[in-house]
């Protein structure tokens, strides 16, 4: 029977335990260039156990006589009991760094004007086509001669 307790708590234990680790929950590689973390806090409804004390009555032998040389005496026993509550956990959040969106498993940099005649290279940086410039790409660079 004790055995069977003690197993029972070590499972409600480490059940406890696991569910408190810290996961990352999004499909970002911390690893990946341009992802960032930070911890985000949620809530989550567990079972824990806890010890209560009571009063247990006991009778002992005594000299007193108007007690019929029994009396009463009290100990502080402890029960295990559980109960439910929320409680405050935190897990690791990937994101985007500042001036890159995600892309399903990668982040991309984000040009705030689109790059017309090019590519977004780094957040705002625009890498233009040949013959194009500006900070878009859209100004042409190619100069028209005029021949008198």
């Amino acid at each position: 029977m004790m055995a069977e307790l003690m197993g029972y708590y070590m499972t409600v234990l480490s059940t406890v335990v696991f569910w408190s680790l810290p996961y990352n929950t999004s499909s970002l590689n911390l690893d990946d260039p341009n992802v960032c973390s930070h911890w985000e806090s949620y809530s989550r409804m567990v079972t824990e156990s806890y010890a209560y004390s009571f009063d247990q009555i006991y009778y002992t032998n005594c000299p007193d006589i108007l007690k019929w040389f029994k009396c009463t005496r009290y100990r502080e026993m402890y029960r295990t009991a559980y109960r439910r509550g929320e409680k405050i956990m935190y897990r690791i959040k990937s994101q985007c760094c500042p001036g890159f969106f995600e892309i399903g498993e990668m982040c991309a940099p984000h040009c705030e004007d689109s790059c017309v005649h090019g590519s977004c290279m780094a957040p705002n940086t625009c890498r233009c086509e040949p013959g194009w410039g500006g900070s878009n790409c859209s100004s042409g660079e190619f100069f028209s001669c005029c021949c008198l």
